[in-house]
């Protein structure tokens, strides 16, 4: 699903940026924040992988409705850092950087913990 930003202060037209796009936005804020070891495959990412597509967003899920955008992260953590921090760290980085790259609020960023290496 895409989302639709509206600007106001242009007769240009639409912009419209695709769920991938933000997936892609998110992953690169993940891998950037200390503790992360790395994201996990999710369903769809493995899929697309296994089609010869490479694949950016994997470990990210992106869902829009309403305007709203609300993130999953499957995530694998260092063993040396701290769990919450970490965590907290990553919900933090993936909504400044949505926002800062698409001037959209992030509703959710939900850090699921799959491994710890």
């Amino acid at each position: 699903m895409n989302m639709i930003i509206q600007d106001d202060k242009s007769n240009l037209g639409m912009i419209e940026i695709s769920s991938e796009v933000l997936e892609v936005i998110a992953s690169i804020a993940v891998t950037e924040t200390k503790g992360v070891h790395s994201l996990q495959n999710n369903f769809a990412s493995g899929n697309f992988e296994k089609i010869g597509k490479k694949y950016r967003g994997r470990g990210v899920k992106v869902e829009t409705e309403d305007n709203e955008v609300l993130i999953s992260i499957y995530v694998t953590l260092d063993t040396k850092g701290k769990v919450h921090e970490t965590a907290e760290n990553i919900q933090k980085n993936v909504s400044q950087a949505i926002r800062n790259m698409t001037d959209h609020v992030v509703k959710e960023v939900n850090v699921h913990i799959v491994n710890i290496k």
